[in-house]
C-alpha cells in the first residue's frame, strides 16, 4: 500500500509541472510578435529574436509589480587574451562607468585625456625598467586626476538606483558575462533607455582607479583556501584548455600591465547583439517589452563572433594528487573530467549526483554523514560548453586524514558502480528534482539564470523544458554503466592541508584620490530624469486579514495562510525558546538527525521522507526552535505520522551522541580558522564583552558528562512545551485545523519555557582597538558601537542613512573609499535594527583593504562618519528608491506570517513599511542630518581589526584609542589544540 501510495505522490508531481512531452512552436495567438515557445513550459518562457540578432528571453509573473533582469554576453574568462587575462572581468568592473553621453561633463575634452592614458598604458605594458615603469604610471596618475575632473562618478548607480532598483551587479565566469537588475515594471521603459546607452560603447574612465579595485579583490581571493584549491583542481584537469590556464581574475603580473586597447578591441568583438541576451522574468507585457527593447537596442550593428578552437585535452589515466596549503580548515576534492552540456552524459551526471548526495537520502547523505564517518561530504557537477567536471569534497573528522575522507568518498562513487543502491532512487531523486524546480519556479531570479544559462550555453529552451522527461528515460543500469565508463582511477585529488599560504598578493600602485563630483548632471541623466513614470500604489499586508487563525487543543494557537499557486506545503511547530534558554535543548535538536525511533532506523526514516516527497527538520536559534514538515501536501498526513513518531519515540544512541559532540569540539577547532567566524567573534567581543552570545555554549567537560537518554528526553519534551503552528499550503483552514488537531498531540499541561541568559550590549565610552592576529593577505577592520534600545521613530531616516550613506554601488561610502580613493574593494556602513524590541540600535561601518592602506581607509571611514557629506542629488535619488522599493515589493505566500513574526518580535502588530513608505513622503537632507548628528556623527567606536601580526602596523592602530591584542581562546571562549586520533564513526548500515 506505501509503494502504491509513493507511485501516487511520483505521479502527482509530474502531472504539476511537467505532464508530456514539450514540442517547440511559434504563437501569435493575442501577441503581435512571433515568438518561440515550448508547449508544457511551466515558465511560460517567450523568445523573441531582432533582426540583428540579438535574442529576448521573457516569462511572465505577476506576483508582484518587478522584474529581473540580465543582460548576458556569450563571453568570459575562457576567451580572455592568453597574455591579458583578467580582460572580460576587468571590462565587467568598466561598463558601470558610463559612455560619451552619460558619466561626463565634457566628453571632447576627456576623451583627449582617455587617449593619452591609453597610450601611457601601452608604454608602461612594453618597459620593463623599473625606474621607466614608475616615471609612466606616475604620469598615468597625473592624467588622470585631471580626467577625472571632467567626469561625473556613478551616475550609471544613481539612475538606476532611481528607479527603485536592487541587487544592482554583475559577474564574469568562464563563458558570460551577466549584467543584473530588479527593477519595478514600470521602470522597464528607462531601464532600456540606460542599458541601450551602455553597451552602445566602452569608455575606459576612472581606469586607474578601478584596476586598484581589481588588485583588492586579487587579494581577497589569495585569502580564500577554497578559491585557491579550485584552482589548482582546474589546473590539473585541465592542461590546455582556459578553464584550467587562466582564472577569471587574471595574473598579478596582467593585472599590473594592463591595455586600454585590448580591452576596446575585445568588446568590439565580442559585445555585439547577435552574441547577447536580455533576460526578463517578471511583470511584463511581452509585446511592450519587445517594443521597448527594439528601441533601444535593435539598431545595434552585428557582427562576426570569433569561433573558439581548443586543444581536447589528453585522458586521466590515474589518479593526480596535489596539496594546497593555507591557514583555514583541511578539507578534500576530488573532481573527475566528462564531456560538455550537450552531452547525454552530463544529464547523468546530475541524476548519478543526486543518487550520491541530495542533502536527504543520498549514499553520501546516509553513509557518511549520517553514519557520522566524515564531519562534512558532498558532490557537486558542473556543466560547460566544452567540458563538464564532476566533483566530491570532505571535511576530515577529529584524527582522520584527507586520504581516508577521499578512500570513503570513493567507496561511495563504488557504490553507484557496481549498483549497490536502492531501486526506487532513480525516480526519487528526479521527482525531488522537480519539487526543487517547482520551488524555484516561485523565484524571478531563479526563472532568471535558468533562461540565462539556456543562452549562454547554446542550449535549444526545447531541450530545457524536456529535461525532466528524458531524465525519465534512464534506468538504473544506465547510472551504473555511465559510472563505470566515466569514474575510475581519472580523477585529480587535491588535499588541502594546514599550512602557509605562499600566494603572492598584487602591490599597489601610488595612487592620488580623485574628487568625486556628485552634483553635475549630464545632458543624458536631466533628459531621461525628465521623463515621467507612472506610480505604482503599495500594498502592505494586514496582518488581521491575510493571516488566518484557528485554536487548537489547550488554546495552541494555529497560523494559516491559504497556498493557491501550488500544492506545497510547509508545516512548523514554533518554541519561543532556543539556546539562550536551554543550551542542553539545543544540543538535542543538533542530536537528533542521527537518530532513529523503536520502528524505524534513523536511515530508514530518511528515505521514507524522501520517497513521499518531504523534508523533516528541527533547528534552533538564540530564541526560537523550528519542527518543520514541508514537501507535497498528498504526503501531508503520512509524514505527520513520522512526524509524530520521532518527537514522541526517538531512541537514545550512546555511539552516536559520542561522536557528535568529537564533531562538535573539531567543529569548534576548524572555526578558530576560518578568517570569516574569527571577524565575527571579535566583533561579538566589541559589541558584548566575553559575555557574549558567541560564548555561550557548553564547555567541553559539560558536553563529555552529558548522555544519550537524557537528550532524548529533552526532544520528547519539545512540544510539551507552549508553542505555535503554522501551516502554509493549499488546505483552507478548517481542514488543516482538523488534520492538525487530529495528528498532533497537545499535552494537558503546556510547560512554560526557561528564563533565557541575558546579554547586554556595551555602551561604548572610549575609543578601543580590538586586534586579532590572523595569517591573511589582506586585513579587515569593522567599527562598532551601541545605538539606543530599539525606537521605531528612528526606522525612516535609518532606512534612508543606509541607502544614502552606506550600502549600494551609489553610496557615498562606497563613492569615497572604493571610487575615489581606491582604498578598498569592499566598503560600507550601516545603522542597524535589532531583531527584538529589547536590545540595542547599533552603529556599525567596514573595511577590507590591503594591510598598508588600512590606516587611510580607516581615516577616510572616520572623516565620513563625523562629516555627512551632502548631496541633494544623491539624496533625492536615495528617497525615491526606498519609496519605489517598498511601492512594488510584495510580502506574499508564507512571507506573510515571517513578516508578522519579524514585527511581532519587535513588539508591533502592523506592517512596519507602512509608516516607513509615509515619513518617506517628507523626509529632507535636514532631518537625515539631524538623525546622523544624534546617532552617527562624534561616536565613540570598538575597532575589530584581524590580519597577520607582522605587516600590521600597531603605533598606527594604537592612535585610534586604547590597544589591546586579543587571542583567538579569549574571542571563542575555548583554546585552539591538537586531538588524538580516534576511531572514524560507525560501522555503515547492512
Amino acid at each position: 500500500m506505501k509503494y502504491i501510495f509513493h507511485l501516487a505522490a511520483m505521479l502527482l508531481v509530474t502531472t504539476l509541472f511537467w505532464s508530456c512531452e514539450p514540442t517547440e512552436k511559434e504563437t501569435t495567438t493575442r501577441y503581435k510578435y512571433k515568438y518561440k515557445t515550448v508547449e508544457g513550459d511551466p515558465l511560460g518562457t517567450k523568445i523573441y529574436t531582432l533582426d540583428n540578432g540579438l535574442k529576448i528571453y521573457m516569462s511572465v509573473n505577476r506576483d508582484e509589480p518587478r522584474v529581473v533582469t540580465q543582460i548576458a554576453v556569450r563571453t568570459g574568462s575562457k576567451q580572455d587574451p592568453a597574455d591579458a587575462t583578467g580582460l572580460a572581468h576587468y571590462l565587467e568592473h568598466m561598463l558601470f562607468k558610463g559612455t560619451s553621453n552619460y558619466g561626463t561633463k565634457d566628453w571632447e575634452a576627456e576623451s583627449v585625456l582617455l587617449d593619452q592614458i591609453s597610450d601611457l598604458y601601452e608604454e608602461h605594458r612594453n618597459t620593463t625598467d623599473p625606474a621607466q615603469r614608475k616615471a609612466i604610471y606616475a604620469k598615468i596618475d597625473s592624467i588622470s586626476g585631471a580626467a577625472a575632473q571632467l567626469a561625473i562618478a556613478n551616475e550609471y548607480d544613481k539612475m538606476i538606483g532611481s528607479l527603485g532598483a536592487q541587487g544592482t551587479n554583475a559577474y564574469t565566469w568562464y563563458e558570460q558575462t551577466v549584467y543584473i537588475n530588479d527593477i519595478p515594471s514600470n521602470e522597464l521603459e528607462k531601464w532600456a533607455m540606460v542599458e541601450g546607452e551602455r553597451f552602445r560603447e566602452l569608455v575606459l574612465r576612472l581606469f586607474h582607479t578601478e584596476l586598484e579595485a581589481v588588485y583588492e579583490e586579487f587579494n581577497r581571493a589569495l585569502d580564500s583556501d577554497f578559491r585557491l584549491s579550485y584552482y589548482a583542481m582546474m589546473e590539473e584537469l585541465f592542461k590546455n584548455h582556459p578553464y584550467g590556464t587562466q582564472t577569471t581574475i587574471g595574473t598579478s603580473e596582467h593585472l599590473k600591465n594592463p591595455s586600454m586597447e585590448k580591452i576596446h578591441e575585445y568588446f568590439a568583438a565580442r559585445y555585439l547583439p547577435n552574441n547577447m541576451a536580455i533576460i526578463l522574468s517578471g511583470d511584463i507585457d511581452p509585446d511592450e517589452a519587445v517594443d521597448v527593447i527594439k528601441r533601444y537596442f535593435g539598431d545595434y550593428e552585428p557582427g562576426e563572433i570569433p569561433e573558439f578552437a581548443f586543444e581536447e585535452e589528453a585522458p586521466i589515466t590515474e589518479p593526480i594528487v596535489r596539496e594546497v596549503s593555507g591557514v583555514e580548515p583541511e578539507f578534500v576534492t576530488i573532481a573527475y573530467r566528462l564531456p560538455g552540456i550537450h552531452s547525454e552524459e552530463a544529464l547523468k551526471l546530475r541524476v548519478m549526483d543526486a543518487i550520491l548526495s541530495n542533502g536527504k537520502a543520498g549514499l553520501i547523505d546516509l553513509n557518511l554523514e549520517k553514519r557520522q564517518k566524515v564531519l562534512r561530504a558532498s558532490s557537486s557537477p558542473t556543466s560547460f560548453t566544452d567540458y563538464s567536471i564532476f566533483t566530491l569534497s570532505g571535511n576530515p573528522r577529529d584524527g582522520q586524514t584527507l586520504d581516508e575522507v577521499a578512500e570513503l568518498l570513493l567507496e561511495q562513487m563504488e557504490l553507484i558502480k557496481s549498483g549497490d543502491f536502492d531501486d526506487w532512487m532513480v525516480e526519487a531523486v528526479i521527482r525531488d528534482m522537480k519539487l526543487n524546480e517547482l520551488r524555484a519556479s516561485e523565484s524571478n531570479w531563479a526563472r532568471a539564470s535558468k533562461m540565462t544559462n539556456s543562452f549562454v550555453y547554446h542550449q535549444e529552451w526545447q531541450d530545457v523544458v524536456n529535461e525532466f522527461n528524458r531524465m525519465e528515460q534512464i534506468t538504473k543500469d544506465d547510472i551504473v554503466a555511465f559510472a563505470n565508463q566515466w569514474f575510475g582511477e581519472n580523477y585529480v585529488q587535491i588535499n588541502k592541508v594546514m599550512g602557509e599560504n605562499t600566494a603572492v598578493k598584487v602591490e599597489k600602485p601610488q595612487i592620488t584620490p580623485i574628487e568625486i563630483d556628485r552634483e553635475s548632471k549630464s545632458n543624458f541623466y536631466v533628459q531621461w530624469d525628465s521623463i515621467e513614470s507612472r506610480r505604482i500604489k503599495p500594498v502592505f499586508v494586514d496582518y488581521q486579514r491575510d493571516i488566518n487563525r484557528a485554536t487548537l487543543d489547550n488554546g495552541l494557537e494555529m497560523y494559516h495562510v491559504q497556498n493557491k499557486n501550488n500544492e506545497l506545503f510547509s508545516l512548523y511547530y514554533i518554541l519561543d525558546m532556543g539556546s539562550d534558554h536551554d543550551l542542553e535543548m539545543a544540543l538535542a535538536i543538533s542530536y537528533l538527525p542521527y537518530l532513529g525511533t523503536s520502528q524505524h532506523s534513523s536511515e530508514d526514516l530518511q528515505k521514507e521522507f524522501f520517497k513521499l516527497g518531504l523534508n523533516f527538520d528541527v533547528f534552533s536559534s538564540r530564541d526560537r526552535v523550528y519542527v518543520t514538515l514541508s514537501g507535497l501536501n498528498e504526503s501531508l498526513r503520512e509524514g505527520m505520522e513520522l512526524f509524530e513518531e520521532i518527537l514522541a519515540d526517538v531512541q537514545p544512541d550512546e555511539e552516536a551522541l559520542e561522536n557528535m559532540i568529537s564533531d562538535v569540539l573539531k567543529s569548534r577547532q576548524d572555526n578558530l580558522r576560518r578568517k570569516g567566524r574569527v571577524m565575527s567573534a571579535l566583533v561579538e567581543y566589541a559589541s558584548y564583552g566575553e559575555n557574549s552570545p558567541m560564548r555561550n555554549f557548553l564547555s567541553e567537560e559539560a558536553l563529555r558528562s552529558l548522555d544519550a537518554g537524557s537528550l532524548t528526553e529533552k526532544i520528547k519534551q519539545l512540544t510539551s512545551y507552549e508553542h505555535r503552528v503554522f501551516y502554509y499550503g493549499p488546505m483552507e483552514t478548517n481542514k488543516a485545523k482538523a488534520l492538525i488537531a487530529e495528528m498532533h498531540p497537545i499535552a494537558d499541561q503546556l510547560l512554560p519555557y526557561p528564563e533565557p541568559v541575558e546579554f547586554t550590549a556595551l555602551a561604548v565610552e572610549n575609543d578601543k582597538v580590538f586586534f586579532t592576529d590572523f595569517d591573511m593577505v589582506q586585513s579587515e577592520m569593522s567599527l562598532v558601537t551601541r545605538g539606543s534600545v530599539f525606537n521605531k521613530e528612528l526606522l525612516p531616516a535609518a532606512s534612508l542613512f543606509n541607502q544614502y550613506f552606506g550600502s549600494g554601488l551609489s553610496s557615498i561610502v562606497f563613492q569615497e573609499i572604493r571610487e575615489s580613493k581606491a582604498l578598498a574593494y569592499s566598503a560600507y556602513a550601516f545603522f542597524s535594527t535589532p531583531q527584538r524590541a529589547d536590545e540595542h540600535h547599533f552603529v556599525r561601518a567596514y573595511v577590507g583593504a590591503q594591510v598598508d592602506k588600512l590606516p587611510e581607509a580607516c581615516n577616510a571611514m572616520l572623516d565620513l562618519m563625523n562629516d555627512l557629506p551632502r548631496s541633494d542629488v544623491q539624496f533625492e535619488s536615495a528617497r525615491d528608491a526606498a519609496l519605489k522599493q517598498i511601492e512594488t515589493n510584495r510580502i506574499s505566500r508564507s512571507n506573510i506570517f515571517w513578516s508578522y513574526e519579524s514585527a511581532r518580535k519587535l513588539g508591533l502588530d502592523y506592517d512596519r513599511r507602512k509608516p516607513l513608505y509615509d515619513a518617506l513622503q517628507t523626509i529632507s537632507f535636514d532631518d537625515l542630518q539631524t538623525f546622523f548628528d544624534a546617532n552617527i556623527k562624534g561616536n565613540a567606536y570598538n575597532y575589530c581589526v584581524i590580519g597577520n601580526r607582522k605587516l600590521v602596523d600597531h603605533d598606527v592602530l594604537k592612535e585610534l584609542g586604547k590597544y589591546r591584542e586579543l587571542s583567538l581562546e579569549e574571542l571563542f571562549g575555548y583554546e585552539a589544540k591538537s586531538s588524538p586520533r580516534k576511531p572514524i564513526g560507525r560501522p555503515a548500515m547492512q
